[in-house]
């Protein structure tokens, strides 16, 4: 009696799959546009003189993070740059005053989901202060 053929498969199976899984993740990697991501750019200026020490956005869509120092902002102006993932709204929160790793006062803005944005930080109440949006130009 003879034993059962199995199908002969040779080499090209492995690269078939090999091949395969290279078209799948570029599919998938092609889904994550990135046209959702997009730079921000926050000039931030406290109104008590103090310096802007750090940025931190709390975007709603994921992806928060340190913004990092950009070219130097107008004025008295600290310009921040971050790179949001996935375009929506974000809270920006400024620390002024104080060092990078141990804020004098935090100050947070209102959501918004403009990729620039001018804040004044209202620092001289230790409570209750807020960013506001000023008019760009």
């Amino acid at each position: 009696m003879t034993a059962p053929s199995r199908w002969y498969t040779g080499s090209w199976l492995p690269h078939g799959l090999l091949a395969g899984l290279i078209v799948i993740w570029v599919a998938l990697a092609a889904t994550v546009s990135a046209a959702n991501s997009r730079q921000l750019t926050i000039d931030v200026s406290c109104s008590s003189g103090n310096p802007p020490v750090g940025v931190w956005v709390e975007s709603s869509t994921g992806g928060s993070w340190w913004a990092d120092p950009g070219e130097p902002g107008t004025g008295v102006a600290r310009r921040y740059v971050f790179q949001q993932e996935f375009s929506g709204p974000y809270r920006v929160n400024v620390g002024c005053g104080g060092t990078a790793g141990a804020w004098g006062i935090s100050v947070s803005s209102v959501d918004a989901a403009q990729p620039f944005r001018r804040l004044v930080c209202e620092d001289r109440r230790t409570t209750g202060g807020r960013c506001e949006d000023q008019p760009a130009g």
